[in-house]
C-alpha cells in the first residue's frame, strides 16, 4: 500500500474508535467478552494500542533499507498483557489511548520519504516494506473491527 492510503487507514480508525467510545461509553457491553472464550471490545482495543506503542517504539525506528528484524516477540504473553491491562481501565481511557498511539504512529509515518517508504527491509527473514508491513496491519485492524461489528449487531 502506498503512504497516503495507510495514513487515510489510519484517520479512518481514528473516526471508528470515536464512534465505539459513543456507542459504548454508557455500557458494560465494552467489558463484555464477545462470545465464550472471546476479548471484549475494550480488550481488543488495548491490544490495538499496545501493538501500535510497541511497533512505533521497538520496531518502526529500525525498518531501514536491508535491517534483519526479529521475529515478533512471544505474542500470547504481549497480548495477555495488553488484555489484563484492559480490565483496569475505563473503555473511554482504552479509546484515547488507542487513538493517541495511532496518531503518533501516523506522525512518524508521514515523515518518511517514498525512499524509505518503499525500502526493503527484513522480518525473520521475510523481505517488505513499510507499505506491506502496515497494510497487514490495517488487515489486522479490520479483523476486530468485523468482531466488534458483529457483536454490536
Amino acid at each position: 500500500m502506498e503512504q497516503q492510503q495507510i495514513l487515510q487507514a489510519f484517520k479512518e480508525y481514528e473516526i471508528y474508535m470515536e464512534s465505539l467510545v459513543k456507542t459504548l461509553s454508557e455500557s458494560d457491553d465494552a467489558h463484555k467478552p464477545i462470545a465464550d472464550g472471546k476479548w471484549s471490545i475494550a480488550q481488543m482495543v488495548k491490544h490495538l494500542a499496545e501493538w501500535d506503542r510497541f511497533i512505533r517504539s521497538e520496531r518502526l525506528p529500525h525498518m531501514n533499507a536491508g535491517a534483519h528484524l526479529d521475529g515478533l516477540p512471544d505474542v500470547d504473553a504481549f497480548n495477555r498483557q495488553a488484555i489484563d491491562k484492559a480490565n483496569t481501565l475505563s473503555f473511554p481511557d482504552i479509546i484515547s489511548e488507542a487513538i493517541e498511539e495511532r496518531r503518533i504512529l501516523g506522525r512518524e509515518l508521514a515523515a518518511f520519504s517514498q525512499e524509505q517508504w518503499h525500502a526493503v527491509f527484513y522480518v525473520s527473514q521475510k523481505p517488505m516494506t513499510l507499505g506491506q508491513y502496515f497494510a497487514g496491519i490495517i488487515q489486522h485492524d479490520a479483523h476486530h473491527f468485523k468482531q466488534i461489528d458483529d457483536f454490536l449487531t
